[in-house]
């Protein structure tokens, strides 16, 4: 079957309904890398594991069977961002992160520095270090995404989409009182 066929049954039965064809095209060519399509000639695909193309709930049955065996493992750790079943759960970032990434993480000291003078380099500093989580957490999920067909930019379009559907957000900050003048 035709890419665009492909996309239509993916987007009808298995994806989340704001996937955008350009995420849908680099979420192919991560399913032919966990070799679940097989790629053919003239852009064709055929599903792995069906000697001839399935048709109708066979098909459905048999896809979903080898989607949800995928997202179990590690290499299809991403599945669950993009296919809705009921029997996936959406893993958080930290468990995407491999425990050498989290050590380490956990190994970072945080030590409020004094400043009084909020030059540029110093205000850039600051920005760096509350960034470098997210930019470890990208580059070691993208590295994870990109195969032999998911080129480093489909991988860097996954990852968006998969940083969306997270949803996760820092942590509140203490408010501190920094000057006891008044404003008048």
């Amino acid at each position: 079957m035709k890419a665009l066929h492909w996309f239509t049954i993916l987007k009808k039965k298995f994806t989340s309904d704001g996937l955008e064809d350009e995420i849908l095209y680099a979420l192919l060519n991560y399913l032919v890398d966990l070799e679940l399509l097989v790629h053919l000639e003239n852009d064709s695909f055929r599903w792995s594991g069906s000697a001839n193309d399935l048709k109708g709930e066979e098909q459905i049955a048999l896809i979903q069977a080898d989607l949800l065996r995928v997202s179990q493992t590690k290499s299809g750790f991403a599945l669950p961002f993009f296919i809705r079943l009921e029997t996936i759960e959406l893993p958080t970032l930290e468990s995407l992160i491999e425990t050498e990434d989290k050590e380490a993480k956990n190994n970072i000291t945080t030590k409020p520095e004094r400043s009084s003078d909020l030059s540029n380099l110093q205000i850039v500093k600051k920005v760096g270090r509350q960034l470098e989580p997210f930019l470890k957490a990208e580059s070691t999920i993208v590295s994870r995404l990109i195969g032999e067909h998911t080129t480093k930019a489909d991988a860097r379009l996954l990852f968006n989409y998969m940083f969306g559907k997270m949803g996760s957000k820092a942590q509140p900050r203490k408010w501190e009182q920094l000057s006891r003048k008044r404003h008048r």
